[in-house]
Formats: structure tokens, C-alpha cells, sequence
């Protein structure tokens, strides 16, 4: 790969809005210039790099790999060369744009999709695209400005994790099933009772704590799901006992839909005990990524709303 010179920046520019309006000639208009000027920047920036940037064809244009990759990364560069302009006039503008924001199947349904139009009120120019998925997201290759993940600690070389709330879990029953099959009383007898469990079918233990005394149980699972929404419908429905993240039956239990199962014992959850905001590391924070954070911060905090709906 060459080495990129400041005016190799401008090539850059002219990629990046051929890939947004997937026209020479629509880019050349909008730069205010030629259609052979646009492609003379781009035909430079292939050689600078050394790569192939995208598949022309007469009909359509395409991203080759490496386009796509190169294209992700000047979009970054462009927003920090504006909030770099920005600050340096004293102008920095409101936050604006667009905001893409992964967080798990679970999460979003249950919880963060509520947060947002209070936030999307809050700061009007910024867009938010929501990407739910149970998968491990990769900032980069796939353009996400915030990842919501659930971990104990999280390491990252080239990101930053924020920790947002810390994460409890609950041991939960309808009021129907307690009533045919009783309460357990003590830890053991979830190995005689139906009990709902998160995984794929392997065979997991329940991790509980009460005082510094730790215990482990291997539950009679009835049921297996990869889902904690599904295993939360299993459970209202009376399949058996469930352990859940409170911001799943939080609310629940507030209603009185759903009972603590021995509310004296701290149970281990398959996720973790912190919900963090990692993002890339950035010396030009994009304001519409730093308000988003403090907002989530501000929102849920130290001490959620969801742990509060499932008093012991």
C-alpha cells in the first residue's frame, strides 16, 4: 500500500459520495465538478492503495471487500474531520445524523426500544437504526456507532466499553404453577421441580449465593430455548420455574403475573453482571454517539428501573 498524502484526501471525499449516491456522475454533480474528475480521484485512490475499490459494470456500481472496508472507514474519517472543523470554529453543531446501534434480540425487545423515542425527542436531527441480533457484532466491518453487550468484564484493543447498569437475574414462577406443584424451599429441590433454562440443549448448572455460601444445582430442564423472551412466555404460561434477567421479568413480577422463586439466594445469569456501551476508539467522538451514551447512562443508571419491579 502506498502512503496517503493530505491531497489523497480529497479522493477519499469524491469515493465516498459515488458510493453514497452510486453514480459518477451524480457525485461529480454534487462536488461541483466532472464526471472524468471524480473518476480520475477514484482511479487514484485505487492505486494509492494498491486495491480494487469497486466492481463497475453499466448498470450498477458495487463494493469489492476491500471497497467496503475502506468505504466504512472513510465515512469515520469524514465525521471526524467535521467535529474537528466544528470545534476549531466554535460552531460544534448539535448531534445529527445517523445512529446505528446493535443490542441483542432480548434487550431491544424488551427494554432499550422504549428508551428511544424519548431520546429520537430529545435530539430530533439524529436517526436511529436498531440492529437486534443474539450474534457477536464487529464495530468496523459492520458500521455500528454503539454495541450493547452483557458481559463480566469486556477486553477490547481498539474499543472503548462504557459500563451502562449492572445486571441481576431472578428466579421466577407463575402463581398457577406454584400452586400445583408447591415452592421449592431450598436450592436442591430444583432438581425435582420443571424448570426452563437458556441454552441449546446441553446439560448447564444454576449458580446461587446467600450470604457468602455459594451452592450449585444441575435443574430438571423441561425446556430448552435460546431466548429469554421465549422462556418468559413458557414461564407465564405455567411450563416451570425460569431464570431470567430482571429487565425481562422485571415488570412481571410488578404486576404480579409472575413470583421470586427463593428470593434469598443471588442467582448467576448466563450474560454477565454489567450491561456496557462499547464503541470504537475515537479521538472525535461523534456527538450523536456521546449523547447517546450519557443518555442510556442517565436513563437506566446505577440502580435501573427494571431491578426495582422485582422486589424480594
Amino acid at each position: 500500500m502506498g502512503e496517503m498524502r493530505p491531497r489523497d484526501f480529497s479522493d477519499v471525499w469524491a469515493f465516498v459520495r459515488v458510493v453514497e449516491t452510486g453514480s459518477f456522475s451524480e457525485a461529480a454533480r454534487q462536488m461541483g465538478t466532472t464526471k472524468a474528475n471524480i473518476s480520475k480521484a477514484v482511479a487514484r485512490l485505487e492505486k494509492t492503495l494498491h486495491a480494487r475499490l469497486l466492481n463497475r459494470s453499466t448498470r450498477k456500481l458495487g463494493l469489492t471487500e476491500a471497497g467496503s472496508a475502506i468505504f466504512q472507514n472513510a465515512l469515520r474519517m469524514l465525521e471526524e474531520a467535521r467535529a474537528l472543523e466544528a470545534t476549531a470554529a466554535g460552531l460544534q453543531a448539535g448531534p445529527g445524523g445517523v445512529l446505528r446501534v446493535s443490542a441483542s434480540l432480548a434487550f431491544g425487545n424488551t427494554y432499550l426500544a422504549g428508551l428511544l423515542p424519548v431520546f429520537m425527542a430529545r435530539y430530533p436531527e439524529i436517526r436511529v437504526v436498531l440492529s437486534m441480533t443474539d450474534r457477536y457484532v464487529d464495530l468496523v466491518e459492520e458500521n455500528i456507532d454503539v454495541a450493547l453487550r452483557m458481559a463480566d468484564r469486556i477486553d477490547a484493543l481498539s474499543a472503548v466499553a462504557r459500563p451502562i447498569a449492572p445486571l441481576h437475574y431472578v428466579l421466577a414462577a407463575a402463581p398457577a404453577y406454584l400452586e400445583q406443584h408447591g415452592t421449592p424451599d431450598s436450592v436442591e429441590e430444583l432438581t425435582t421441580h420443571r424448570c426452563l433454562v437458556f441454552g441449546g440443549g446441553a446439560p448447564v448448572t444454576w449458580d446461587f449465593e446467600r450470604e457468602g455460601s455459594k451452592e450449585t444445582v444441575k435443574p430438571n430442564a423441561v425446556m430448552h430455548a435460546n431466548s429469554s423472551p421465549a422462556l418468559r412466555l413458557a414461564m407465564l404460561r405455567g411450563g416451570g420455574i425460569a431464570l431470567l434477567p430482571a429487565y425481562v421479568v422485571g415488570e412481571d413480577i410488578r404486576r404480579g403475573d409472575a413470583l421470586r422463586v427463593l428470593p434469598d439466594w443471588i442467582p448467576a445469569g448466563a450474560f454477565g453482571d454489567r450491561l456496557y456501551a462499547v464503541y470504537l476508539q475515537n479521538r472525535f467522538l461523534p456527538p450523536k454517539v456521546r449523547v447517546f451514551i450519557d443518555y442510556l447512562v442517565e436513563t437506566i443508571g446505577a440502580e435501573p428501573e427494571w431491578d426495582s419491579l422485582a422486589p424480594a
